[in-house]
């Protein structure tokens, strides 16, 4: 089982017209969705809203074989952001975080509906806001004690949070707790201004101790880093291009998916293999690749993807 905590979000797509289209969103949510649809077990522990989209939430989480854990639903609203596409079709976000269904939550909630059998707990994006840090710290040190392998997407966001210098400062305390650890060149260019690829990456090592480092860098490809390998990737990039909304998303859902499909997770992350890591890697990539060739979010289901494999 991998367990998933973190924001669920309205993305209101800008549409050629000038209107908006909404899709269902959130990184950690993306995440789900995509382990989900490798029938992978996993659940989502962080409540949506009693509004209509909270009932579209819960019925997407079903509709793509992914838990919905929470054991609640939240009275407050749902938390909407504003997608505009620039002429790469990289997104740019508006988002409204205040007073909204995924943060009204508490640790001690969370431990609790906590399943037993988790393996992996993943979270990261906006459920690392300052506010939010401390219970989302107790959550994962209290999934340590149990043995369960902690998983984070750091997704910087400097421009959604209430504090920067506490959302940097609080990236540092969780970056040390990771046993995986998914970061982007422009994760790496905020957090470490000044500083070469090379430079960030080795600061960032540093921090992760025994951890396997995701590195993704657009449309320059992905490596997977641990203390003995280095694996890359070029962009597999699809015959036709949609947008690059949940690319990164859906790379690091079917990342985490392949470690739990082959007990790799089981593993001491000094074990993981280049054929292991390999494998994984261009499993994750070409997932990646059939997302950008859709518009939002999709990642492939289990049969697309192995078809796209050759398998």
């Amino acid at each position: 089982m991998i367990a998933v905590i973190g924001e669920n979000i309205v993305d209101l797509l800008m549409q050629a017209d000038g209107s908006f289209k909404p899709h269902l969103g959130g990184s950690p949510f993306n995440v789900a969705i995509g382990i989900g649809r490798q029938l992978i077990p996993c659940a989502y522990l962080t409540p949506v809203s009693e509004d209509v989209f909270g009932v579209q939430f819960v019925d997407y989480l079903a509709t793509n074989d992914v838990h919905y854990a929470a054991g609640r639903r939240s009275p407050l609203p749902s938390s909407i952001a504003l997608v505009t596409l620039d002429h790469s079709g990289h997104p740019h976000y508006s988002i409204y975080r205040h007073h909204i269904a995924d943060r009204d939550t508490t640790a001690a909630q969370l431990i609790h509906v906590l399943p037993d059998t988790t393996r992996i707990l993943h979270t990261g994006s906006l459920a690392l806001e300052p506010q939010d840090l401390p219970a989302i710290i107790e959550v994962l040190n209290h999934a340590k004690k149990r043995g369960i392998k902690i998983s984070v997407d750091i997704n910087v966001r400097l421009q959604f949070v209430s504090d920067v210098r506490a959302y940097i400062d609080g990236l540092q305390q969780i970056i040390p707790l990771c046993d995986y650890l998914k970061a982007s060149d422009e994760d790496l260019a905020m957090l470490y201004p000044g500083h070469s690829e090379a430079q960030a990456i080795n600061i960032i090592r540093e921090q992760l101790d025994n951890s396997l480092l995701a590195y993704t860098k657009g449309d320059k490809g992905a490596r997977l880093i641990t203390n003995s390998l280095d694996i890359s990737t070029p962009v597999i990039t699809p015959s036709t291009i949609g947008d690059t909304v949940g690319a990164g998303d859906t790379f690091y859902a079917c990342l985490l998916a392949y470690l739990h499909e082959f007990n790799l997770d089981s593993c001491d992350n000094s074990q993981l293999d280049y054929k292991d890591l390999h494998s994984a890697l261009i499993r994750a990539a070409t997932a990646a690749s059939i997302n950008v060739s859709r518009h939002g979010c999709l990642p492939p289901t289990r049969s697309e993807l192995l078809l796209a494999l050759g398998h």
